[in-house]
């Protein structure tokens, strides 16, 4: 939060003639507040009463702010509005241990996912899943303030588009050894080191929203492929379609997007399997834990 500050610069007229003044001078004084949008506090509440200036002629005065009851010391060097703040930071862990709280009401992004349909609401699932997470002291977190020291406020600040033209088959094909080689459609991309506002792209025809995908089986001598049945496909551990595999996916982009995960783009010498394992390392319980509960609760 930074406050801007102005000199006022109090400028004292003699006047030769006998005249009789009365009241006190007064200062036009502006206070800019600028507050980040994962830290929202209330407005500060200036009081109108002043205190005497006893300012020498041509010095500046700068005015200062505290958040203390108002007071009437006749000694202050200037007129110094009181401001009244909250006692705490809503966000700060310290205020309930073991749990960060964060004011979500100007969540923009709730009412996007919402007017997508279907998609959107397993979208929407799927990130109250990972918020539960990030909104709690756990491994999960923890690694995650590696790079963002309150990954929650960033994560909510992630656009979401479905990519309806992506991948949609499994490609199983043989290399020089005969051994069969299988690729599932693209699960989830996004820019590598994007930060807040970045944009994840989730295929249609992917796991995230899956539980299955025809096959396309390639030749072994450079001829047609051709379309088999369908083949479950999965999220590292967790099942297609499933809020596990959900949480883990978005938690796996939002690695990219903090630059904690390198580069594993079309999964070249298996880095994104990897990238997911050190997912799973840290957030497997939170993960499996979260997607538990929210079986437990439409199961009631």
């Amino acid at each position: 939060m930074y406050s801007a500050y102005r000199s006022i610069r109090a400028v004292t007229i003699l006047m030769l003639i006998t005249v009789k003044l009365s009241g006190t001078p007064s200062f036009p004084q502006t206070v800019k507040f600028i507050r980040d949008a994962a830290d929202p506090l209330p407005l500060a509440k200036m009081s109108a009463g002043r205190a005497p200036c006893k300012a020498d002629p041509g010095s500046a005065v700068v005015p200062t702010y505290a958040a203390n009851p108002e007071t009437s010391d006749a000694s202050a060097p200037c007129d110094a509005p009181t401001v009244s703040a909250p006692p705490a930071n809503p966000c700060n862990p310290a205020v309930r241990p073991g749990q960060i709280v964060c004011d979500a009401s100007k969540d923009r992004v709730q009412g996007d996912l919402a007017a997508m349909g279907k998609k959107g609401q397993k979208i929407l699932r799927a990130r109250a899943k990972v918020l539960e997470i990030l909104d709690t002291v756990n491994t999960c977190t923890a690694w995650l303030r590696e790079k963002d020291s309150n990954p929650a406020a960033t994560f909510r600040t992630l656009d979401y588009a479905v990519d309806r033209r992506g991948e949609v088959f499994v490609y199983v094909s043989r290399d020089t050894e005969s051994q069969y080689i299988v690729r599932n459609p693209y699960v989830a991309r996004v820019g590598q080191d994007t930060g807040a506002y970045a944009t994840i792209t989730l295929n249609a025809g992917g796991a995230f929203f899956q539980t299955q995908a025809a096959a396309l089986l390639g030749s072994k001598d450079g001829g047609l492929s051709k379309i088999s049945g369908p083949r479950l496909i999965n999220i590292g551990p967790y099942p297609g379609d499933s809020v596990a595999g959900q949480t883990l996916a978005l938690l796996h982009e939002f690695g990219h997007v903090l630059n904690l995960l390198p580069v594993d783009f079309d999964n070249k010498d298996g880095k994104s399997m990897q990238n997911t394992g050190e997912v799973l390392h840290f957030c497997r319980a939170e993960i499996e834990s979260k997607a538990r509960r929210g079986i437990l609760q439409v199961q009631r």
